[in-house]
């Protein structure tokens, strides 16, 4: 189950970078909730309707945690549009640092010496492959700050949403509270959808949207039933390994030159930057 989650947020970035070709953020957003409650919700009518219990009276964590996971697709998204899909995966390796605190601060949980340094070496790649990008920009820099932040709030947000799913799943279902958490945020997004995109989609449109949809709904879906055995510090390790498979991805994708990954501009030392950093958040996330 771990490995489906990391393989498909390795390559989310991506497709999300080619998609915003076409549709705006919020619309991209505001379908993948869409599909994924959708979806769920036609499952478990047939095979579990008491899992609806969760709708009528919705905890207030619940719903703290659709608006967290909205919060932290819009982040996210934005981010991958005014920067690449390397820099976001990269950057958003903060939020298992947050959430190894939140269970430092409130789970209080321990953490081993080697997590402590864990945190140093992460801030060292961190700041090795900032300056990396600051230096082969391939958009301005206010652009690329401006990007940044969106992802840091993305990262603060996933923090605060795996934290209130940590505590939804002592009582709920892990797949009871995706229902609830996709409902919130499809709802947050609704207003905020552009509808008219949908007109004249082709194919390959309609494909790269479903695919984006379904990387909702399976990613967290596996990712929900992991919460239940993983303490809050380790809550996200599943995902240290993604930036490993967007790097690789985007190194193959590179060689044919596609105008929508122009802005990739990461050289060795970026990329020494950005190992450091994971192998940070590796040691942070270690078990033992």
């Amino acid at each position: 189950m771990i490995s489906i989650t990391a393989a498909l947020w390795g390559i989310l970035a991506i497709v999300l970078k080619y998609a915003l070709q076409r549709f705006s953020g919020n619309t991209i957003i505001w379908f993948r909730f869409t599909f994924s409650f959708v979806f769920l919700s036609g499952y478990y009518l047939i095979h579990r309707p008491q899992f609806f219990e969760i709708l009528i009276k919705p905890p207030i964590l619940g719903i703290l945690a659709g608006l967290a996971l909205a919060g932290n697709y819009l982040g996210f998204t934005s981010g991958v549009a005014l920067t690449s899909p390397s820099n976001a995966q990269i950057l958003i390796q903060i939020s298992p640092l947050l959430v190894a605190v939140v269970g430092v601060a409130y789970f209080k949980e321990r953490l081993t010496l080697l997590q402590k340094s864990g945190f140093g070496i992460a801030a060292s790649g961190f700041v090795l492959f900032y300056w990396d990008q600051l230096h082969h920009l391939m958009i301005s820099s206010q652009q690329y700050t401006r990007g940044n932040l969106w992802i840091i709030f993305g990262a603060i947000t996933w923090a605060g949403f795996a934290v209130c799913q940590k505590l939804l799943v002592r009582i709920w279902t892990p797949q009871q509270t995706n229902l609830l958490i996709y409902l919130v945020a499809a709802l947050v997004f609704f207003p905020l959808a552009v509808f008219h995109e949908f007109q004249g989609l082709v194919l390959s449109d309609w494909l790269t949207l479903i695919f984006l949809g379904a990387n909702t709904l399976i990613a967290y879906g596996t990712l929900g039933e992991a919460l239940k055995l993983l303490p809050a510090n380790q809550v996200s390790a599943i995902i240290v390994l993604n930036p490993l498979i967007t790097l690789i991805v985007v190194g193959v994708l590179s060689v044919r030159q596609l105008p929508w990954l122009s802005s990739e501009s990461t050289t060795m030392i970026g990329y020494a930057g950005a190992l450091v950093l994971l192998a940070g958040v590796g040691l942070v996330v270690k078990k033992e």
